[in-house]
């Protein structure tokens, strides 16, 4: 009878523990994208992009005083930009499929609530690469890089957009409010 008491315990808690994991650790690589891609959502038109040691973004703000040069000390040239912005944004793309697996898999709420959570980091990024490609107007190679980058958000918003507003997906939700 104990032996079966403890089988039945181990059985029904080490999926949910598991998910609970798994979740988690979805929950933290978004949150290490936020703070990574945070200073391209604030882009203006004239600033400039660069990268640190720890990966994340910074500025060079437009009209602040000796730009080129920090840009050529730091070795943060346009060619820097476009390596740094294939990296990761290739490296996001394959979360964002991530996202999209488990959304077409579960009904959980909380990859629901990741799910709209990556659509508004979209929008933003989208905002700040539209400004960043208008900074780089000739640079043909870093603004059609700049393109793709926007135009694969665009499908992972319309396909998030179409998971979230399904027929099941508004049932769930008005289930749950």
């Amino acid at each position: 009878m104990a032996l079966l008491a403890i089988t039945r315990d181990i059985c029904f808690h080490i999926p949910i523990n598991f998910r609970q994991k798994e979740f988690n650790e979805m929950n933290d690589q978004f949150n290490l994208y936020v703070d990574k891609f945070e200073e391209i959502c604030k882009l203006e038109i004239g600033d400039k992009l660069a990268r640190d040691i720890s990966g994340v973004y910074y500025r060079h703000i437009h009209g602040s005083y000796f730009i080129q040069l920090r840009r050529w000390w730091t070795c943060q040239g346009r060619h820097h930009t476009f390596n740094y912005l294939d990296e990761d944004f290739t490296k996001f793309m394959v979360f964002l499929d991530k996202t999209m697996n488990y959304i077409n898999i579960t009904f959980d709420i909380r990859y629901r609530q990741l799910a709209k959570n990556l659509r508004d980091l979209a929008n933003s990024l989208m905002t700040g690469l539209y400004r960043l490609k208008k900074t780089y107007l000739h640079e043909k190679e870093l603004s059609c890089k700049i393109d793709s980058i926007i135009m694969s958000l665009i499908d992972f918003k319309n396909d998030i957009g179409e998971k979230l507003d399904s027929p099941i997906s508004r049932k769930l939700r008005g289930n749950s409010e």
